[in-house]
């Protein structure tokens, strides 16, 4: 059993050269590259915020930021550390904040969002429409398919993704949302497939495709399919809405969403056709994680999400 001043004794000496002002002020230069702006932000003058940095680089050992033209650059001893520096702000502001609350119709918040762009179209104009009316709400999209879902949530970039989830991860929490449910496209008026397509079509035909090479997608790991004809790529993409804007003006056919393609504005230029076996067993999900699972403007944005993609679902004839 410890003893009074036993846990405190264990600290690390370096630890006790911090304070949270200290870790605020990490978080501010890196946010903002600027260390004037980010004094600014937090309401410190320049010399004290000099005075942060320097304790920061004495007990860290490392620059930490790299003074360029018009800012500094983060260290790679920098960039290691944002996520947990963040994770750690994000705990003491929980424990000194009330009783969470949240009133979407005053309160004031932004929300980041890494989603694939098939789920902005489908999703963001509707959820939009529901929240014209909470004026302090802010929906921020993330660039996707560059950033991997586990870093994002886990440094606090993002609050929510949409997507599909990475598998088995401890610290991460999904709900289902809807069925991947893949279908082949063609543009009207293709010159040999009109209202169905053959295994050997989709063979000979040209197609345009995701790109999942190593590198090129960072989530693309966690997509598989399965049963997919062999196929020829003529155009690989790294956005599932760029695969409907080229076959609905080319020859090419593709694999898409099929209520994507019922929402979008080309719609009417393609063909939906039913594959003769299915291709994937994905559902897209939402994920976040679980040190979120209290927050209650999450929960609401959660349950707004989840209403809005049934209603749209809903009034779709697939």
């Amino acid at each position: 059993m410890n003893e009074p001043g036993d846990i405190g004794r264990g600290v690390n000496a370096a630890l006790r050269q911090l304070e949270i002002k200290h870790l605020m002020a990490f978080e501010a230069i890196y946010s903002t590259r600027n260390i004037s702006r980010a004094g600014q932000s937090l309401g410190y003058s320049q010399p004290t915020m000099s005075n942060l940095l320097a304790r920061l680089r004495e007990v860290l050992d490392d620059p930490l930021f790299l003074r360029q033209p018009r800012g500094v650059l983060p260290s790679a001893r920098a960039e290691e550390l944002i996520g947990r520096v963040r994770r750690a702000l994000h705990e003491m502001d929980a424990i000194v904040r009330p009783e969470a609350s949240f009133d979407p119709e005053t309160d004031v918040r932004e929300f980041r969002l890494h989603m694939l762009d098939m789920l902005e179209a489908i999703l963001i104009p509707a959820l939009v429409r529901k929240i014209q009316y909470c004026p302090g709400i802010t929906l921020r999209l993330l660039l996707a398919p560059k950033v991997p879902i586990v870093e994002a949530l886990e440094s606090g970039n993002a609050d929510l993704a949409l997507g599909v989830p990475p598998t088995n991860h401890p610290e991460l929490r999904w709900q289902e949302l809807m069925p991947m449910d893949l279908c082949v496209i063609a543009r009207r008026g293709h010159p040999t497939i009109n209202g169905s397509v053959t295994p050997e079509q989709l063979v000979d035909t040209g197609q345009v495709s995701m790109d999942m090479a190593p590198g090129a997608l960072a989530n693309s790991k966690f997509f598989r399919m399965v049963n997919r004809p062999e196929r020829r790529d003529v155009v690989l993409v790294n956005r599932p809405t760029s695969i409907l804007e080229i076959v609905a003006g080319s020859d090419l056919v593709g694999y898409a969403n099929r209520l994507h393609v019922a929402t979008s504005p080309w719609r009417d230029q393609l063909q939906i056709l039913p594959l003769s076996v299915p291709v994937n067993a994905h559902n897209f999900q939402m994920t976040w994680h679980r040190r979120n699972d209290a927050d209650a403007g999450l929960v609401w944005l959660k349950q707004l999400i989840r209403t809005t993609l049934a209603e749209k679902m809903a009034e779709v004839e697939l």
